[in-house]
């Protein structure tokens, strides 16, 4: 109950318009008549969505989509055909927890997007970042008014993050004790999770949010945070997106045994001026590179670029 009062305060809460990012992934206009997308009717696993029908909400805007049967027999991949003057490329989009790519997919497809992309690559040009997502498209519901609590800097938490035990189990553990067995910080979250939309209003009230991995280095919890605009303090990623993050810029990484989390914690959570510049870049970070409208148009645009560039004709 007290989570749906949540959500109808946040549903009647004011609407700001929407920030306006000039795109970093611009093209011409013109060329968007000469495209054409077509987008499998059904995926290989049904959940696959949450990852990759932002390509469909933003792309319906600009470029013409159309669906039909396109094979979709590889494990964590989604195939898609992007048509340009009549010539048609087949390209994924692996959304895998796991870095290695799916050769048999690679091998089937002309260009290859990556979301748990290495951070050295792979030594392929047709191999590229892609970039990850928020978790769903609630979040875009409610993002204006979750900011709009976030700068009002009325914090209820220092620190802020919830986990559960289903994935990364010892970095977790290991995290969450370190977090808990000190008292120069609140510290709220823990091992117990809570319904969606309560976590999205914990984020805007909380002066620090603490990052890990889950079974891959990237989750959805990261790209809530950037969203949100907050002080996201991590453990390292191995995996990058098509603009990496900047340390102590829009993220500030701890150690990799994490021994030194305690004392960042301590100094953004004391230290309003240094954490409020990572909060603002953070959500600078999303609105310009990580948004569904800016990921989708980076998309197309990669997928442009190689089709005139690398000349696969797998």
């Amino acid at each position: 109950m007290a989570d749906k009062v949540l959500e109808a305060g946040l549903r009647l809460q004011p609407r700001q318009k929407n920030p306006v990012t000039r795109s970093p992934w611009a093209f011409d206009p013109s060329i968007l008549k000469n495209i054409k997308i077509r987008w499998p009717i059904a995926y290989d696993w049904p959940l696959a969505g949450k990852w990759v029908d932002f390509f469909i909400t933003s792309l319906q805007k600009t470029v013409k989509i159309e669906f039909g049967n396109i094979e979709q027999s590889f494990g964590g991949v989604v195939v898609f055909e992007i048509d340009v003057n009549g010539k048609s490329w087949k390209t994924a989009i692996d959304y895998s927890d796991y870095t290695p790519i799916n050769e048999e997919a690679y091998d089937y497809c002309s260009l290859y997007f990556k979301m748990q992309y290495l951070d050295e690559g792979y030594g392929e040009k047709n191999i590229i970042p892609g970039g990850f997502v928020t978790n769903g498209d609630q979040i875009y519901t409610y993002l204006n008014q979750l900011r709009k609590i976030r700068d009002q800097r009325k914090f209820q938490y220092d620190v802020y993050g919830r986990f559960s035990l289903d994935f990364a189990t010892d970095v977790r553990t290991a995290a969450v004790g370190y977090l808990s067995n000190q008292d120069r910080f609140s510290y709220e979250g823990g091992l117990k999770k809570v319904r969606y939309i309560r976590f999205l209003s914990e984020i805007a009230k909380s002066k620090v949010c603490i990052d890990l991995p889950g079974n891959g280095d990237f989750c959805f919890r990261l790209i809530d945070y950037l969203a949100v605009g907050a002080c996201v303090i991590a453990k390292r990623h191995r995996t990058k997106f098509h603009i990496p993050l900047i340390d102590k810029k829009n993220i500030v990484y701890a150690k990799d045994d994490m021994s030194d989390l305690v004392d960042l914690c301590d100094y953004y959570v004391k230290n309003d001026d240094a954490r409020e510049e990572v909060c603002l870049n953070s959500r600078e970070f999303f609105d310009r590179h990580l948004h569904r409208d800016q990921l989708s148009r980076y998309y197309i645009l990669q997928c442009i670029d190689a089709i005139k560039n690398i000349f696969v004709t797998k």
